[in-house]
């Protein structure tokens, strides 16, 4: 039995002893092992994936969203095959895909994984690129919450609540945003999941 889709450690034993018991110079044995990784593993890995199936012949439950298309599609197609001739193995592994969180490149196999058992992650403010939003404007929406938050302008001798028009048009981002954190009082936050 295939678990986890791996050889089980019984499995791995008698693979290994029946490539002892063969009379292989190195690299012919080498090259049997590449292609029992080329054209078994990695195609068996294929197979369950257009089945929806685990190694096992286990259907795969079902996604939790609405969603109708197969899981993990495109993920066999990255799978890459590296040869490591001096412990007489190959170590296959997924590369590729170009798959990007923002500007940061991400593992294939952190999407798969991702994908498979879900995943939590913890950002710090520090870790974020500081945007430079020179000549952007405050948006409607923090023009809004300003208002709300009771932001007001001097004129001549008068406090007055500024339209939503005026701080959108002289207010740049930045300064929306910092002032909507000083008028709410909340605590930044410096990181979050």
């Amino acid at each position: 039995m295939i678990a986890g889709g791996e050889l089980n450690k019984k499995q791995l034993a008698e693979l290994r002893n029946a490539l002892a018991s063969m009379e292989l110079p190195p690299q012919k044995r080498q090259r049997l092992i590449w292609r029992l990784a080329k054209y078994g593993v990695i195609a068996a890995a294929k197979r369950h994936v257009r089945n929806q199936e685990s190694p096992d012949g286990q259907k795969w439950p079902g996604r939790k969203t609405k969603r109708k298309g197969k899981m993990l599609r495109n993920l066999p197609k990255l799978l890459h095959i590296r040869e490591m001739p001096e412990i007489q193995a190959v170590r296959i592994y997924l590369q590729g895909g170009g798959y990007r969180n923002g500007e940061t490149p991400v593992p294939a196999g952190t999407v798969g994984y991702a994908q498979q058992n879900g995943m939590r992650v913890k950002v710090s403010r520090s870790s974020q690129p500081r945007k430079a939003d020179a000549g952007k404007m405050a948006t409607p929406a923090q023009a809004k919450k300003l208002r709300a938050l009771g932001y007001r302008v001097r004129t001549g001798k008068r406090w007055k609540k500024p339209t939503l028009g005026d701080i959108t048009r002289t207010m740049p981002y930045s300064q929306a945003g910092l002032l909507i954190r000083k008028l709410s009082g909340k605590a930044v936050k410096t990181s979050w999941t």
